[in-house]
């Protein structure tokens, strides 16, 4: 009887351990679900004027230090939550040495006029709003000797005045030629660590003047990628092809003390 009796603790504490593995370890999260969709949304998009584009597709391992101020507050900016950016329009109020109609917003703050418009549309967010928004990106507040002004796109700036960002045109900005590209994603799997660590992997591929590249660096070509396309000029670009000659990189995102994740580190697989 007692060696019944052992057995079945025995059987009991497997099951247990069995249990806990499976709640209590890693698990796969749904790719399509909102947060794993909004954690993805934090490493940028495939426009290079758009924050720079994909900064953490660029050498073996990518941490907060590596990206730049500006693409950094850039990236808060299109997270901050819709509800809390105000819309405005001001009346162009002079002209610059450019023949630009401008306006003159806040106290000491000049935004552009589009070419034959007499009006400036622009944005107005709080100091404490994109604050909020960078921390649930990056999980820090942003340093104060870096949240004057920045730009969101090649012609679009913020600048700080009192305690609010104004969005608008930018009486100057700076074009910068650089050769077309077609980058593809593919995003592969999403898991949740025993930590709360939450990790997605995703499959990048970047094509410019039809050669195939694993990152936003020229010098890292795939070779069997390129001759591919250039032996079939009309070769179809899709997930299988991603797939087949994509570069797979980890993208890792802390969970900070309130519960949420930010993403914290991108890597080659």
């Amino acid at each position: 009887m007692k060696k019944y009796v052992v057995l079945f603790i025995g059987v009991v504490l497997v099951a247990f351990i069995i249990s806990c593995v499976i709640f209590m370890g890693d698990h796969e999260l749904d790719l399509n679900s909102k947060e794993v969709t909004t954690l993805y949304s934090y490493l940028g998009e495939v426009d290079v004027y758009h924050c720079g584009g994909l900064n953490q597709y660029t050498k073996e391992e990518v941490t907060y230090d590596d990206i730049s101020t500006n693409n950094k507050l850039c990236q808060a900016y299109y997270a901050t939550n819709k509800d809390n950016i105000e819309n405005r329009k001001s009346n162009t109020t002079t002209t610059n040495d450019q023949d630009i109609d401008i306006c003159e917003v806040g106290d000491n703050i000049r935004l552009a006029a589009l070419e034959g418009e007499n009006t400036c549309s622009y944005q107005i967010i709080s100091e404490d709003d994109l604050n909020k928004a960078y921390h649930n990106v990056y999980g820090t507040d942003i340093p104060k000797e870096d949240n004057t002004s920045f730009n969101i796109t090649a012609t679009k700036s913020c600048y700080l005045e009192e305690g609010e960002y104004y969005c608008g045109d930018a009486e100057n900005y700076t074009w910068t030629l650089r050769p077309e590209a077609t980058i593809y994603r593919l995003p592969a799997k999403a898991t949740k660590k025993m930590n709360g660590d939450i990790v997605i992997t995703d499959y990048y591929l970047r094509i410019s003047e039809n050669k195939c590249y694993s990152s936003n660096n020229v010098d890292s070509e795939i070779t069997a990628c390129s001759k591919i396309l250039k032996d079939n000029p009309d070769t179809t670009i899709n997930s299988e092809f991603v797939q087949e000659y994509g570069t797979l990189y980890e993208h890792t995102f802390k969970k900070n003390s309130s519960g949420t994740n930010y993403w914290y580190s991108s890597n080659l697989k």
